[in-house]
């Protein structure tokens, strides 16, 4: 009688439950959002980073949206200054509202990856020569 109880608490409880819990797992995401931050390209090691500002955190682009953001830093670049810079996304730095979707948890003091959906209230800062 003990073994059949037991059997049922397992089946009517436990799995379940562990199954939840597998589940909230592999969807530990944040939810989307928007911050304030600068968008700059590091082209010695190929860092493309968001900060966002007033925090230690900064977010990097997925593969998915990596391309995108890129181009909004070398569409800045005057046709005539491309040839100025190894890479024209080094040229500026993008400030602006960033609205992103992390597709990983938060761990403090790494870098968490996201996917960036779109930013507004665009403000380019061109960087002076190196």
């Amino acid at each position: 009688m003990n073994q059949m109880i037991w059997r049922v608490w397992l089946y009517m409880f436990a799995l379940p439950l562990v199954f939840l819990v597998a589940i909230k797992g592999l969807h530990a995401e944040e939810a989307c959002s928007t911050i304030h931050g600068r968008l700059h390209y590091y082209s010695g090691d190929g860092q493309l980073r968001i900060w966002h500002i007033s925090t230690h955190h900064e977010f990097t682009p997925d593969e998915s949206s990596w391309d995108m953001v890129i181009e909004w830093l070398r569409d800045r670049v005057k046709p005539s200054e491309t040839r100025d810079y190894a890479d024209p996304a080094t040229a500026f730095d993008l400030f602006g509202d960033f609205q992103i979707c992390p597709t990983e948890p938060f761990r403090k003091g790494a870098v968490q990856y996201v996917k960036v959906i779109a930013v507004t209230h665009r403000r380019y800062i061109k960087k002076p020569y190196h």
